[in-house]
């Protein structure tokens, strides 16, 4: 009894052992068919890629034969006093080009070298446009000097130099005997320099008062004096900048009062001396 009891047992243990062995072999069949299978599927998903790839290449292969994607327009937004086209020839970008051969980088570096902005970004726009937003430097003047007008930032460097008035919120200087300029982003030269130095500094200090807009021209006079004239037609005269500084809470009110078409001589002694034009 007892050795039937042992063989049963032994029978037992070996059929649980073979029956452990097919389980393995068929998990190990059916590893082998799904990785058969995610083969097959990664090959289709591949070709079906390629295939999609092959598609579009072939149709912007014959829409750039054709000049779909030629550059046809370039938009400058932003500029005030520099003119679009300056920007343009600046940049380098030329109409018909292909606009995926467009180096944007070396646009915007040749932009920026050229021209005085505080700001710059050039986009592609499919399937042709290029956009330039730009951000000038902010003029704190413009001279009027034979025939041309030159806008200054604060530190005396040249923003732009034109054939007429582009920007009519800013003072225009007048009464120069020279204005020397070379490359944008330099220094200008305004002789006599110590009379600009003079105009400069009374600009500056009516800018950090939110006063400048209210200024249309400052003018060098030839009894050397300064007639500064408002937007509302009155002209303010001083003598230098210290007799300036000495009324300019005087100035500030007139210029907040918005007085229009007086003469206000600030030069004959303490008080101003005020008549109509």
């Amino acid at each position: 009894m007892k050795r039937s009891r042992i063989g049963n047992h032994n029978d037992t243990r070996k059929l649980s052992e073979m029956t452990r062995q097919a389980l393995r072999e068929q998990r190990r069949i059916q590893r082998k068919k799904n990785k058969r299978k995610r083969i097959v599927k990664r090959s289709i998903t591949t070709l079906v890629i390629l295939a999609l790839i092959g598609v579009i290449s072939f149709f912007v292969y014959q829409a750039m034969e054709q000049g779909l994607f030629n550059v046809t327009e370039i938009e400058v937004v932003g500029n005030e006093i520099i003119d679009a086209q300056s920007v343009i020839d600046a940049s380098g970008i030329q109409i018909g080009e292909s606009i995926f051969l467009v180096d944007l980088n070396r646009a915007n570096y040749q932009i920026n070298a050229l021209l005085n902005l505080d700001d710059l970004e050039i986009t592609k726009i499919m399937p042709n446009k290029i956009l330039v937003r730009m951000q000038e430097s902010t003029p704190i003047c413009a001279i009027n000097f034979e025939d041309k007008v030159t806008y200054i930032s604060r530190d005396y460097k040249l923003i732009e130099n034109g054939d007429y008035l582009r920007k009519t919120d800013i003072p225009i200087i007048i009464g120069s005997e020279s204005v020397t300029i070379s490359d944008i982003g330099k220094k200008v030269v305004v002789e006599p320099y110590w009379r600009f130095d003079t105009i400069m500094n009374i600009l500056k200090d009516l800018q950090d008062n939110s006063k400048l807009n209210k200024i249309s021209e400052v003018r060098m006079t030839d009894n050397n004096t300064y007639e500064i004239v408002t937007k509302n037609g009155s002209i303010l005269i001083v003598w230098d900048y210290d007799n300036f500084a000495e009324n300019e809470n005087y100035i500030n009110n007139t210029l907040d009062q918005n007085t229009s078409n007086m003469i206000i001589n600030l030069t004959a002694g303490t008080k101003p001396v005020v008549k109509p034009r």
